[in-house]
Parts: structure tokens; sequence; C-alpha cells
């Protein structure tokens, strides 16, 4: 199926406008196949939240009804070092056109003056008008995988708060207002410290650290290939866990072993002494909720709980452990190695 358009017409009703770090080359008639829009390994280069453009069913309907819409933002690409043009805003009509069957299309080609323009051009393009409307707009997982980018490429000082809210305020194209934007900051910082020599975790981060250690995560491991499996526990950021105490015991009734339990500090402002402080709450209140346990459950489950220990968070190097990291693994309460 082939897609009437012209090209002129798009110039006149929607010139390129672009701003500050990006810079407009042509608008181009060419094949969608020449596109990149997958790495190397096949992944999507989709900037925003994985196949979020794929619930976007009413975009095929629109170009069938009004054909092209040509006061609605254009797709963008990228020329990339190795001269193929990689997509940058436009997977969702990428996506439908696949679906109708469509080759050849327009859209503007850009360069980036940096890395960090481009990550912030990225969510920046998506966050103005689609096809259709408003379109899907930036989700906030969207504007967090932007941070990561830029932290990532070290393309700005992700230990500044400052900086990540200007690059908020310049993803979003300043539609995030001030209470959206200190809202991310502190998302981004759970598992981002702004301090040096200290490792942040969300849920999923500390997950995955749990994991390499061979510690189970969310109950039973049945997977084989893990080194935790047959094993039931869990990993947590607090020791109030009176809430779990029927999930462990039916855990350990059914499986016949004891419930491993792994801690880790999820706060917004880490540093040493917030790690070792929180550290202490944790197993005062771990303690509480074992207290509890053997108050009102029968002995038969008094002590079916067993605390690994915490994940390694403080990563300044140790001149005791020949400049190491000083905490590596999974440490006890005051930071000493138990596992790595």
């Amino acid at each position: 199926m082939q897609l009437q358009f012209d090209i002129n017409r798009s110039l006149k009703a929607n010139p390129p406008k672009y701003g500050k770090g990006i810079q407009f080359i042509e608008r181009k008639i060419g094949k969608l196949s020449t596109i990149r829009t997958t790495d190397s390994k096949g992944n999507s280069l989709q900037p925003r939240e994985k196949n979020i453009e794929n619930e976007q069913r009413n975009t095929q309907h629109s170009f069938e009804v009004n054909g092209v819409m040509y006061d609605k933002d254009v797709m963008v690409t990228e020329l990339c070092n190795d001269n193929i043009e990689e997509l940058v805003s436009g997977y969702g009509r990428t996506y439908t056109f696949g679906e109708m069957g469509v080759d050849t299309y327009f859209w503007d080609l850009v360069k980036f003056d940096s890395p960090y323009w481009k990550a912030i051009w990225k969510r920046k393009l998506n966050a103005g008008k689609d096809h259709i409307a408003q379109g899907t707009p930036n989700t906030k997982g969207t504007y967090i995988k932007g941070l990561v980018e830029l932290k990532n490429a070290d393309s700005f000082n992700h230990r500044d708060d400052n900086e990540i809210r200007n690059a908020l305020f310049e993803m979003s194209d300043g539609q995030l207002n001030e209470k959206q934007i200190e809202e991310l900051l502190k998302k981004f910082r759970k598992s981002n410290s702004k301090y040096i020599g200290i490792n942040a975790y969300d849920k999923p981060d500390a997950n995955k650290a749990a994991s390499k250690l061979g510690l189970p995560t969310s109950g039973y491991v049945k997977d084989i290939s893990s080194n935790a499996y047959s094993t039931v526990g869990f990993v947590y950021r607090t020791g109030d866990l009176q809430k779990e105490i029927i999930s462990w015991v039916k855990h350990y009734d059914y499986y016949n072993q004891k419930i491993k339990i792994t801690g880790y500090i999820e706060h917004t402002d880490l540093d040493e002494e917030v790690i070792k402080r929180a550290r202490m709450i944790f197993l005062k209140k771990l303690h509480k909720t074992i207290e509890t346990m053997k108050t009102y459950l029968d002995t038969n489950w008094h002590d079916i709980i067993e605390f690994q220990g915490f994940l390694a968070q403080i990563t300044t190097p140790d001149s005791k452990q020949g400049g190491k990291p000083k905490e590596r693994g999974l440490v006890d309460v005051g930071g000493n190695i138990i596992k790595e």
C-alpha cells in the first residue's frame, strides 16, 4: 500500500521549528526500511517505555480516514556515525505503517550537538503533538529512562539536583510543573545517589543485586539456572514486616524450609551515616516482627526466619582492604562483609 502525501505541503503547513541543541538538515522522502529502529541485539531504540506506541490503534484509522494531517509533528531521524539514519521520533507511526504495508514516507533528518541534547530531544520531540491530537504522553518511566541515559553517557552531573531538574524541564518541553519535577527527582534518587561512593537501590535494582549473590528475592526460586534454586526468601527495604507473617508461614509449611530475608536501604538522600542508622532501625523492626510471631503463633513457627544480611551500598575505597570498596556483596549491620 502506498500513502499519498505532498512534502511541499508539509513544509508549508509545518515548517521545521526546533531549538537549542539540535540542527535541522532536511525534510526528505525515503524507504522506511532504511531507518534503524533496533540495536544490534534487536532491542527497540524507542526512547519511551517499551512498546507504548503499540497501543495507539487509532493512528491507523486516522490515516485511513483523514490521510496525512500535515499540521501534526513530523517523524524525526538522526544521521549516525555509521551513515545510517536512526529513528528518534515516530515509532507509533512506523509501527502503524508496518501494519498498513506502507513502505515510503517523509521525515526530518537532524543532527544533535551532543549526547546530552540527543537524550533530551528524544523525549522532547515526544512531548508534543503526535499524528492525532496529543497522542500518548510521556510517562514517568520515560523521563526516568532519559535521566538514566544521560547518567550512563556521563552527559551531565547526575549528583546535582538542579541539573536533573533542568534536564526534566527540557525533556518535557516545559510541560512538567514543579511538583511533577520534584516527584521525578525523588524517584530517580531512589536508585541514583547524589553522593560519591554510595549505591542507591530501588526494588528492581535490589532484587538484581541479591540474585547475583545467589539469594532468593520473591518467594520460592523455580529457575534451575539460579544459584538460589529451590530456596525461599525475599528482599525488603524495611524490617517492619508484620503484614508478611501469614505469607511466611504458608511458604514455610509448603516448602518445609526457613524463609531467607535480605535487607537494603532505600532513601532519596543516602550517605554513609543514613545507611548505618537505617540498618539499625531495620533490624530493630525486624526483631519486633519476630517477637510478634512468637507472641501470637504456635512454637512451630517461632524460628522460620533466617536473616541473611544487607546488600552492600557503601563503595568508597578502603585503605585497610587495599583500596577495594569498603562494602562488597552482602554485609552485616556494621558493614562487615558476609559474602561477596
